[in-house]
């Protein structure tokens, strides 16, 4: 590949922001990746505070995967209980809190599903 602007020079690397080619003498190393100069080192910045951005939710991410499906189920079960009355059926009350709990016991499965092909993935 050849420098995008020295066309007879041999590219090092690529533009993190613009993709184009670049030779030593063109080359702006930013310490994370390397970037043309003036407005691609902008958005080289700005592209790798989203990538560390998106590490750190990624990791509150994994952790907190259960909370959301534990309390549609702890819902689910309390307005099964409170709706009941003492008796089991059918009213209001118990199928929401049926659907609570269904709602939850999906998400909780899709979420250990997408945890585990990330997993994979890395």
């Amino acid at each position: 590949m050849r420098c995008f602007a020295h066309q007879d020079r041999e590219a090092v690397g690529t533009c993190r922001a613009c993709n184009k080619g670049l030779c030593p003498a063109c080359v702006n190393d930013l310490g994370h990746s390397i970037s043309c100069r003036g407005d691609c080192e902008r958005k080289a910045h700005t592209m790798n505070a989203q990538v560390a951005q998106s590490a750190v939710v990624f990791s509150t991410q994994r952790r907190n995967r259960f909370f959301g499906p534990a309390f549609f189920v702890a819902m689910g079960v309390g307005f099964i209980l409170f709706a009941s009355d003492g008796k089991w059926g059918l009213n209001l009350g118990t199928v929401m809190g049926g659907g609570f709990v269904l709602f939850g016991i999906i998400l909780g499965g899709l979420g250990h599903r997408y945890a585990k092909e990330l997993a994979d993935k890395a």
